[in-house]
């Protein structure tokens, strides 16, 4: 009796610390590995992207990682995006950006030293995908707070079109 006691609270500890919130981005990537795409964008890349947009933020990117969870009911993406918001927490990030519009989300979380900014975090979910965009840039705060006041729900809305 003593061993089936045992072995039941092992078993429901396992499923609470599963269900449980990530403390940081090791573990969060660690959680949906399985679910997961993963596309790591090298700097030419990004460069590249950049000339062809037109937009100078990618002159700053020196690398990213592209994390796709696709076929995603509304409440795993909900789920995922609090999971994401608790590791940016966890690993001292500052939120910059929370956007809604209907039932799509874009988080923009950074980190910065020195008054420049070096890791910055998109999270969008949208549809039944949800999109991390985890960035290494070397850019200077004040310039990155000027793109991120342009960003608005139209924004949002165009991105949730691309996770279609």
């Amino acid at each position: 009796m003593k061993k089936i006691i045992g072995l039941s609270f092992l078993t429901v500890m396992l499923a609470l610390q599963s269900c449980g919130t990530t403390s940081n981005m090791q573990e969060f990537y660690a959680k949906y590995d399985n679910q997961a795409t993963v596309v790591p964008l090298p700097s030419f890349a990004l460069k590249l992207a950049g000339k062809v947009s037109g937009t100078e933020l990618f002159s700053y990117l020196k690398s990213a990682k592209v994390f796709v969870i696709s076929d995603a009911g509304e409440a795993k993406q909900k789920r995922v995006m609090r999971d994401l918001q608790s590791s940016v927490r966890g690993e001292s990030f500052e939120n910059m950006v929370k956007l809604k519009s209907k039932s799509n989300n874009l988080n923009v979380s950074i980190k910065e030293n020195g008054g420049r900014v070096n890791k910055m975090i998109f999270g969008v979910n949208g549809l039944r995908n949800v999109l991390v965009i985890d960035s290494k840039l070397d850019i200077p705060r004040a310039e990155l707070d000027k793109a991120l006041d342009k960003i608005n729900a139209e924004d949002i809305q165009d991105l949730a079109d691309i996770l279609k």
